[in-house]
């Protein structure tokens, strides 16, 4: 009896292994953020190359799938994909996502034109008045969809990141949150210079933001994955905008 029970443990052990051992390359959706995320860069950005590494520690391939964001995060929640990279931590998603990270540290500032002044800040409840831009689906602070949903803070949305400083440089808006790293990729891209020296960012962070691979907790073996990867990533560390240059 005992040999026997041996064997069955032998045999669940084997058959969870070839499980996982089947599931080879995980599918990621993901979308444009350089540096972090980035369609045109060879190792697809900072955040994508750290998590292709981690996925390689782990005993794994990946493929990514570029989007809008909404859609990879709603694509993802089906279990139409493994995995989207990356999110910030939110306690809203964690009954459909296990957040595996940390996988990268980044400063978020408030982006401003040079003749706009804000009044002494300390977190985003002190910009009342100001009209801010954001893109619906961000994360942001805690408590900034809580403060605009009530009134308190006047946020206009627009599609992306390149609509919102578009629309800084025009005058429509008058800060926006953003990445630091991402904010000074983007700018270099589509901004001449004359344009850059319109706009300045605050040197005190808004926040300190951690950024998470969202798995799926639909995918399969989501939770089993899921370990390996965070074991990975524990043994590996996050990845830095600093490794960009």
């Amino acid at each position: 009896m005992q040999f026997l029970r041996i064997i069955l443990v032998c045999f669940v052990f084997l058959a969870g292994h070839s499980a996982l051992a089947e599931q080879r390359v995980l599918r990621i959706a993901t979308g444009d953020y350089a540096p972090f995320t980035d369609q045109a860069a060879p190792d697809d950005g900072i955040v994508n190359d750290a998590v292709r590494q981690l996925a390689r520690t782990a005993g794994f391939d990946v493929a990514f799938e570029y989007m809008p964001w909404m859609r990879a995060l709603e694509m993802t929640r089906a279990a139409h994909f493994f995995a989207s990279s990356y999110w910030y931590f939110s306690e809203d998603r964690t009954a459909d996502f296990i957040h595996v990270g940390p996988v990268v540290y980044d400063r978020m500032v408030l982006i401003r034109r040079e003749d706009t002044t804000l009044p002494d800040w300390e977190s985003m409840a002190d910009l009342k008045g100001i009209t801010i831009g954001a893109v619906t689906g961000y994360t942001y602070t805690e408590d900034f969809w809580e403060l605009a949903e009530s009134g308190a803070l006047r946020v206009e949305t627009a599609q992306n990141d390149e609509a919102n400083l578009r629309k800084l440089l025009a005058g429509r808006i008058d800060v926006y949150p953003m990445s630091e790293e991402s904010g000074k990729a983007l700018m270099s891209r589509i901004f001449s210079e004359e344009e850059r020296s319109q706009i300045t960012m605050e040197p005190k962070p808004l926040m300190v933001t951690e950024g998470y691979l969202l798995v799926s907790r639909n995918a399969r073996d989501a939770k089993e994955i899921a370990i390996r990867l965070q074991d990975a990533l524990d043994r590996l560390g996050p990845a830095t905008a600093q490794e960009n240059g």
